[in-house]
């Protein structure tokens, strides 16, 4: 059975990354920067911190991110999802993928990591797959001989930024912000 998309039912938007400021403008940091963007578009207030997630609420809507490295994300997503009574279902994880080109983006529900470490962290915390993942794309044709660890954390340049602005408008548009 295919699950299709509902905007509406979307309680909460986690953006994954690193924290500090040498891991700011990485492709890796791709959740962030979506999250801060979505922030921005909604005109929504600052994050305040919280234990091990950093949250803003907007109407209905929550937009969080874990304060913990990639690797641990689920730790501060779990506690999240608790503080404010959510299902996984509810959420939206938004967040990097070298298996797919720069300036695409894939939509999908229940499906596992494929390597991804902070996505296995959240499997492993909210103890299922079923919620939603933006999987934005950071392979360019650079880059393209390289494995992904190699991609994720080297510094986006203006053309890729340009083309992920166009991901993030598709995304942005996707959720009604």
């Amino acid at each position: 059975m295919d699950i299709i998309f509902n905007p509406k039912t979307i309680r909460a938007i986690a953006g994954l990354g690193n924290p500090g400021d040498e891991y700011r403008d990485t492709f890796h940091n791709m959740g962030r920067m979506f999250l801060c963007h979505a922030m921005e578009k909604t005109k929504s207030p600052d994050l305040s911190p919280y234990k091990t997630f950093a949250y803003s609420k907007k109407g209905k809507r929550v937009f969080m991110r874990p304060e913990t490295f990639m690797n641990q994300s689920g730790k501060g997503l779990k506690e999240a999802l608790l503080y404010f009574k959510l299902k996984p279902n509810q959420v939206l994880l938004v967040h990097d993928d070298a298996d797919i080109p720069l300036g695409k983006m894939k939509l999908s529900f229940g499906r596992g990591s494929a390597g991804h470490k902070g996505v296995e962290s959240v499997i492993s915390h909210f103890k299922t797959k079923d919620f939603w993942r933006a999987r934005i794309g950071i392979r360019t044709k650079q880059n393209q001989k390289k494995k992904a660890l190699d991609i994720v954390l080297s510094r986006i340049g203006k053309k890729e930024e340009k083309e992920l602005m166009a991901v993030f408008k598709n995304l942005e548009d996707l959720l009604l912000l």
